[in-house]
């Protein structure tokens, strides 16, 4: 079994706190709840973003302000898109939840990447607010900044979900079991 690099041990830690039900990849009795785990609640934080990004489109039409309505559509349907992928991502052949034992494998990659996905999501909160104060106080200016920040944020996040994918993926591919 691989020793986890100090960093990754505490993105593990961190993790482990916040999501209820996450355990780790080590014991194969703790792979799959582990995934269930970190889906559920990706699947829970986006959505409640994207449900704040509807009531901010909801005020923005009731406002007339055309000029919000294609950013506030592009980031429906790119949240609704986010959700969707990590919902049906399947791992193909892998055996990786399947494995008794990891060898070899880099674990504190994995760890990494899912800290690294959460703490995107945490600052989209922030931005999410601040895009609303943004179409109350008129700042459409404001409004097509954040709608990029925002874009950008959600395109990290399914870069680092795709790169998660395929290192579950290719588990068996790299001959580690």
């Amino acid at each position: 079994m691989s020793k986890l690099d100090p960093e990754s041990s505490e993105a593990r830690k961190t993790i482990s706190k916040k999501i209820p039900g996450y355990n780790r990849y080590e014991k194969q009795s703790d792979r799959q709840s582990t995934e269930t785990a970190i889906r559920n609640y990706l699947e829970s934080r986006l959505s409640s973003c994207s449900d704040d990004i509807k009531k901010i489109q909801e005020a923005a039409l009731m406002s007339q302000m055309i000029t919000t309505w294609s950013d506030l559509d592009r980031l429906v349907s790119s949240f609704s898109d986010i959700r969707h992928l990590i919902r049906l991502t399947e791992y193909g052949i892998s055996t990786f939840f399947d494995s008794n034992v990891i060898k070899e494998f880099d674990l504190s990659y994995l760890y990494t990447l899912e800290k690294t996905i959460i703490n995107i999501i945490s600052r989209l909160d922030d931005k999410i607010t601040r895009f609303d104060d943004a179409i109350e106080s008129g700042m459409l200016s404001d409004s097509s900044r954040l709608t990029n920040e925002i874009l950008d944020d959600l395109s990290a996040i399914r870069d680092a979900w795709e790169e998660r994918r395929k290192l579950i993926s290719d588990f068996q591919k790299l001959g580690l079991v």
